[in-house]
C-alpha cells in the first residue's frame, strides 16, 4: 500500500528565470540581471572597432588595427594591449623572418612571448621552411618541416667548423629530407673538415631512385621519388674531398634550377637538369688536369648556354695513382658561344704559382659578345692582409693580357683586378683597350699609383674603392 507521503507525481526541476536573477545579484551585485543575461562575457577581438568606444576609435593609434587582435579572443573585456600589437602583422613577419636567419631557435623564442605572437608565427607557414642542420635535433626539424605545410623548404647542411663531420647524424639528417625533397627550393652542403665517403653518405639518397611494382614482376616503374621539382638553388662545396665518384642527382629533373655552386665535386652534367642555369659558380675538382679538364669544363658550359654569370676557378690536386674520365660527347672543336653571359669572373687559387693554362685555354675557346664585366680575383689577396701585403704579378700575366684583349669584347663596363692580376703596365693597356669602361677597381695597388694611372689614361673615370 503506497504511503500517504509519497507524492503520485514528481516535478521536474526547471531552472526558473527568478532563481537566474537571484544568483547573478549575489554573483554580479553591481549589474542589473538583464544587462548581464542579454550580454556576452566574452569579447570577440575580430570585431575590433565594436568593441572601443568612439574617442579610442578616433585615435590615430588605432586607425589601422593590427591583425594579430583576430587571432585570438580574450575573455577579459578590458584588456590592455600593448602598443606594439598595432605593428602591421607584414613588419612583424619581416623582423620574425629576419631574426631566425641568426638563430635557429628564434622562432621558438617568439612564439613564447605571448598569444598573438605564437599565433601570428604558427599561421605564417613561411617562416618555418629554413632548415639548417647543425647541433640541434631531429625532432626540432621535423616540427618545422610540419609548420611549414605545403611552403618550400631552405634545407642547409653545415657542419661545424674545426670538427670532423659525423656520419651518423648525417644519415640520419638526409631520411628525414629525403622524403620532402621535391618541396626543396634551396639546397646546400658545406663541409670544411675532411671526412671519407661524405658524398657518398649525403648524396647517395637524393640519387636515381625508382619504385617498382612487384606483383607485375618490375615491368612497371613509378615516378622516382627523388624529383627536385621546386629546387632553384644549389649548393655543393667540399673542397678537401678525394672521391672521385661521378654523381648524377635528383634523377636528371630540376625544372626550376637556376643557381648552382660547385666545389670539390663531380656530377654527370644533364640537359634536363643544368639546361636552365643563369649563375653558374664552378670550382674545379682536381681529378683532371690540362685538356681534359678544359673539355670538361666546355661540355658543361656547352649545356649550359642560357648563363648570365660565370665563375670559374681551377684547383690542383696530388693525386695516388690517374682517375678514370669518361669523355662526353658533343664537345666542338671551334668556340662555345655564351650569347647571354654578362658577367664573367676569373678566380685563380691561392696555392698557384701562375695563372693556370686551363684558365686561359678555356678562355680562348669562349665568345661573349654581350659581356659587360669582367673581374680578375686572387684567392691568395684575403681582407684581413690588404693594407700591408703586396706581392708581385703572376709570371704569366702579360700573356694572360694580351689573350684578354683579343677574346674579351672592348665594349665592357666593368673591370675588376685583384692581388696579382693587378700591375702598372697592365692597367694602363687595359685602359686604353676597352675605351667605353666606365668603372676600374683595382686592389693591390697603392692609391698614388692610381692616380698616376688616372692622369696617364685621361678622361677614364677610374673608381678607386679604397681597396676594393
Amino acid at each position: 500500500m503506497p504511503s500517504i507521503l509519497r507524492r503520485s507525481r514528481r516535478r521536474e526541476l526547471i531552472l526558473t528565470k527568478s532563481f537566474k536573477n537571484a544568483i547573478q545579484e549575489k554573483v554580479h551585485p553591481q549589474c542589473s540581471p538583464e544587462s548581464i543575461y542579454c550580454s556576452s562575457s566574452v569579447v570577440d577581438r575580430t570585431n575590433f572597432h565594436s568593441s572601443l568606444s568612439p574617442s579610442t576609435v578616433k585615435s590615430p593609434d588605432f586607425a589601422r588595427p593590427s591583425l594579430t587582435l583576430s587571432l585570438y579572443r580574450s575573455p577579459i573585456s578590458n584588456l590592455q594591449h600593448h602598443p606594439i600589437h598595432t605593428l602591421p602583422p607584414e613588419l612583424l613577419i619581416r623582423v620574425f623572418e629576419l631574426g631566425s636567419f641568426d638563430d635557429a631557435l628564434f622562432l621558438i623564442t617568439i612564439s613564447h612571448v605571448c598569444h598573438p605572437w605564437r599565433m601570428l608565427a604558427i599561421h605564417t607557414h613561411t617562416l618555418w621552411r629554413r632548415l639548417s642542420f647543425d647541433s640541434h635535433g631531429l625532432r626540432l626539424w621535423r616540427e618545422r618541416i610540419a609548420r611549414a605545410r605545403g611552403c618550400s623548404l631552405d634545407i642547409t647542411i653545415t657542419p661545424p667548423q674545426h670538427r670532423f663531420p659525423d656520419i651518423d647524424a648525417l644519415a640520419l639528417q638526409l631520411h628525414l629530407i629525403v622524403p620532402h625533397i621535391s618541396r626543396a627550393r634551396s639546397f646546400e652542403l658545406r663541409f670544411s673538415s675532411y671526412s671519407p665517403f661524405l658524398w657518398n653518405t649525403t648524396l647517395g639518397p637524393i640519387c636515381h631512385q625508382e619504385q617498382r611494382d612487384n606483383d607485375s614482376m618490375g615491368a612497371h616503374t613509378f615516378a622516382p621519388l627523388v624529383h627536385a621539382l621546386r629546387l632553384e638553388k644549389l649548393t655543393l662545396c667540399f673542397p678537401e674531398n678525394d672521391d672521385s665518384k661521378e654523381f648524377g642527382l635528383f634523377a636528371g629533373v630540376a625544372p626550376r634550377l637556376h643557381h648552382v655552386t660547385l666545389d670539390g665535386i663531380r656530377l654527370t652534367w644533364l640537359p634536363g637538369l643544368y639546361g636552365r642555369l643563369t649563375h653558374l659558380d664552378y670550382t674545379h675538382h682536381g681529378f683532371t688536369t690540362g685538356s681534359i679538364a678544359v673539355d670538361e669544363v666546355l661540355g658543361m658550359i656547352r649545356i649550359s648556354c642560357a648563363l648570365r654569370e660565370l665563375r670559374i676557378c681551377f684547383r690542383r690536386r696530388m693525386l695516388d695513382g690517374e682517375v678514370l674520365y669518361l669523355s662526353h660527347d658533343g664537345v666542338p672543336a671551334g668556340q662555345i658561344h655564351l650569347l647571354q653571359l654578362e658577367r664573367l669572373v676569373l678566380a685563380v687559387d691561392k696555392s698557384d704559382i701562375d695563372i693556370p693554362p686551363e684558365l686561359t685555354s678555356l678562355l680562348s675557346r669562349l665568345s661573349v659578345p654581350n659581356l659587360h664585366e669582367l673581374h680578375l680575383v686572387d684567392l691568395r689577396c684575403q681582407p684581413a692582409n690588404r693594407r700591408w701585403w703586396k706581392s708581385a704579378p703572376f709570371p704569366g700575366l702579360r700573356a694572360a693580357l694580351s689573350l684578354f684583349e683579343v677574346t674579351i669584347p672592348s665594349s665592357i663596363k666593368v673591370l675588376a683586378m685583384a692581388g696579382r692580376w693587378a700591375d702598372h703596365s697592365s692597367i694602363l693597356s687595359l685602359a686604353k683597350r676597352f675605351r667605353e669602361l666606365r668603372n676600374l677597381e683595382v686592389d693591390g695597388v697603392e692609391k698614388l699609383d692610381l692616380v698616376h694611372m688616372y692622369c696617364l689614361s685621361g678622361d677614364l673615370p677610374l673608381h678607386d674603392g679604397a681597396w676594393i
